[in-house]
């Protein structure tokens, strides 16, 4: 069985219950942090794939530095 590595912006926002607007913010942080810009692949205007293994890993990673900030 193959497994996507890589996902739309709009099966991203299905398969972790994230609001479409909140994630077009989230993107926007993800291509502004060295470390995480490589998750995103872009080659045109309305072309974008996100890695999902790579997101999901953002994810724990900003909840986790989130909790050390409170």
């Amino acid at each position: 069985m193959i497994t996507k590595k890589y996902a739309t912006k709009k099966e991203i926002a299905e398969m972790f219950s994230i609001i479409p607007h909140s994630l077009d913010n989230m993107m926007t942080l993800i291509k502004r942090e060295p470390d995480w810009s490589w998750i995103i692949l872009k080659w045109g205007r309305k072309s974008v794939r996100v890695d999902i293994q790579g997101f999901e890993d953002y994810l724990k990673w900003k909840t986790k530095n989130h909790v050390k900030a409170l």
